[in-house]
Order: structure tokens, then C-alpha cells, then sequence
């Protein structure tokens, strides 16, 4: 017996078979301008938090290593942050008429932003974890499980079921 989920997916197949190429450009890329829309705040409060956690005042306490990989963590979020908004700024200001090359671009800026996104995630948790339990193997374990997850759920589940 078929789910609805799966007559739902058989539906959504045929009526893609029907589009265009075109048509299909264009609806994936508002696909993808939705999702990045998802992703953008996340981004953008992780972001904030770093710029002001160095005006906290046990931040003097994180050590040299600690601030360093917190600089990586830092610029990781910030290129991040530019990559999302990257795709809708191509959408406005380069030649309408090339959805295709917007789609490519928009996928590549979108993939690299959630990659850097990853690496700012992992950095912090390492940052965080290592200066909570003045521990550098604590914070291996937590960014590692961190980075472990990441992995999974950004990369090796969605290839699986492509």
C-alpha cells in the first residue's frame, strides 16, 4: 500500500516532467532562494553572538589558541553570512535573462556558505567546550561531534538519497 507521502512524490515527478527547462530553472532557483532564506538568520544570530563575545568580560580569560581559533570561527561566519545573501544579490544586479548561470551560482554560494557555516559552528563549540572545562580534549570530543553531525545531516544523508 502506497503512502500519501509517496503519491505526493509521484505527482510532484510528473508534473516536473512536464515543465520546461526553463520553468524548471526558474522554480529551482526560488527553491533555493527559500531555503537560503531559511538559513540566513541562523547565520546571522551565530554572527552577532560572536562579535559580541569578546566584549563579555571573561573573554580576557580565553586563551591565545583559544582567541585564534575563535578569529577562524569568526571569519568562517562572516564569509558565510556573504555567501548567503551572494545569490540574491546576483539575482538583482546580473542579466536576468541567464537563469542557469544564477542557479549554478546560487547553489555553488549556498553549499560553500553552509560549509564555512559548519566550520564556525564546530570552532565555536570547540572554543566554548575547551574554556568551559579548561579542557583542549573536551573540546576535540564536542567539535568533533559537532563537525560528526554536521557531516551526516548536511552531506552523507542527503547524497544517500539522491
Amino acid at each position: 500500500m502506497s503512502s500519501d507521502h509517496d503519491y505526493d512524490k509521484e505527482v510532484e515527478a510528473d508534473s516536473r516532467d512536464q515543465l520546461s527547462d526553463e520553468e524548471r530553472e526558474r522554480t529551482r532557483y526560488r527553491e533555493l532562494l527559500g531555503e537560503v532564506r531559511t538559513i540566513i538568520p541562523g547565520a546571522q544570530v551565530l554572527f552577532a553572538f560572536l562579535l559580541t563575545a569578546p566584549f563579555s568580560s571573561r573573554f580576557s580569560e580565553v586563551d591565545e589558541v583559544g582567541r585564534a581559533i575563535f578569529t577562524i570561527s569568526l571569519l568562517s561566519v562572516a564569509a558565510a553570512t556573504v555567501l548567503f545573501l551572494a545569490p540574491a544579490a546576483y539575482h538583482r544586479l546580473a542579466d536576468q535573462r541567464d537563469r542557469r548561470q544564477r542557479l549554478n551560482f546560487g547553489v555553488r554560494t549556498t553549499l560553500s556558505g553552509m560549509f564555512l557555516l559548519g566550520v564556525a559552528v564546530v570552532l565555536a563549540i570547540f572554543v566554548v567546550v575547551r574554556f568551559m572545562f579548561h579542557s583542549t580534549p573536551f573540546g576535540l570530543m564536542a567539535g568533533g561531534f559537532a563537525a560528526v553531525l554536521g557531516i551526516l545531516m548536511w552531506l552523507i544523508f542527503p547524497l544517500r538519497h539522491r
